[in-house]
């Protein structure tokens, strides 16, 4: 089952994806939709991180700046990072005070002295392989950089993505289509609206918080001890778009965190209201009139 499930509101939010998804009929409304996801493994990715550096004088605070993360760079090269593939974003480079007592005859008084200087940056590393990551970061901690701030995922062709949800969604609504007409709904003399929408959905957007469940100590209740209270540590977790709702699912098996899309496809079939009227026909007479003004009909 997962200790997932001694989380509260997990199992709300579990219990809520599982509602099933009901038939729309609104008078002579005929509502269908169909939804459809594909899972997309990125082209590339970004790694963020963070770099901070304090100095006695700006010298000082930007040669050591510059070591770090000139260490940092030569470093991740060695994994295949190209130079057009990193760029240092230039954050802030002010001075630092500090407070500081001044004492006088008959009072004590404190103000702001500068103490130094501090330089924020950024590095932006681009690159095409998600298990280069790891060993970014560790290029990174050489370096005493701890911060990764993020890491964007990028798909090249996007557009394609939509196109060929929008395929099998066409695809899938005909068949639809087909059915209700076997079921004796006049699909085909209806008049119709449709309506659809796209999404995306980065992993960055789908961690949810998680709190393990761990023991202080196991070793505890052996020496005689008790131990009340259990270390909760709050982690993340990847936690995918449920696929209830999709009547088709592209690349399904996942094991890398994807990025989702999603299309939907609504439309709207206004049915002919009662039976259908038969078709007049044209009906001519001829009328042949004598002299007396006696009218007959002639059949032809």
């Amino acid at each position: 089952m997962g200790n997932l499930m001694y989380e509260a509101s997990s199992r709300m939010w579990l219990q809520q994806a599982e509602q099933p998804v009901r038939a729309s009929i609104q008078g002579n409304m005929l509502v269908l939709e169909v939804n459809a996801m594909m899972n997309m493994r990125a082209d590339s990715y970004l790694a963020i991180f963070h770099v901070v550096q304090l100095g006695q004088s700006a010298e000082e605070a930007d040669s050591l700046m510059n070591e770090r993360v000139e260490g940092m760079l030569a470093r991740v090269r060695k994994h295949g990072v190209k130079e057009n593939d990193i760029f240092t974003d230039m954050l802030s480079f002010v001075p630092v005070y500090e407070i500081e007592a001044t004492r006088k005859l008959f009072s004590k008084t404190y103000q702001e002295v500068p103490a130094g200087f501090e330089i924020q940056k950024n590095i932006h590393i681009k690159f095409r392989d998600a298990r280069i990551l790891d060993k970014l970061v560790t290029a990174a901690a050489k370096e005493e950089i701890y911060d990764l701030v993020k890491v964007d995922y990028f798909v090249d062709k996007q557009s394609a993505c939509y196109d060929t949800l929008r395929i099998f969604a066409n695809r899938l609504m005909q068949q639809k289509l087909d059915h209700f007409a076997k079921l004796g709904l006049k699909v085909e003399e209806s008049h119709r609206n449709a309506a659809e929408q796209n999404g995306a959905h980065f992993p960055l957007d789908r961690y949810a918080a998680y709190q393990s469940r761990v023991q202080t100590s196991l070793n505890s209740r052996r020496r005689g001890q008790v131990v009340n209270d259990v270390r909760k540590p709050s982690s993340f977790f990847y936690n995918k778009v449920p696929y209830g709702r999709f009547d088709i699912v592209l690349h399904a098996e996942i094991t890398e965190p994807p990025v989702q899309y999603t299309y939907n496809l609504t439309l709207q079939c206004q049915l002919p209201e009662g039976f259908a009227k038969k078709e007049a026909k044209e009906i001519v007479k001829y009328i042949w009139i004598n002299e007396k003004g006696d009218m007959k009909e002639l059949r032809l």
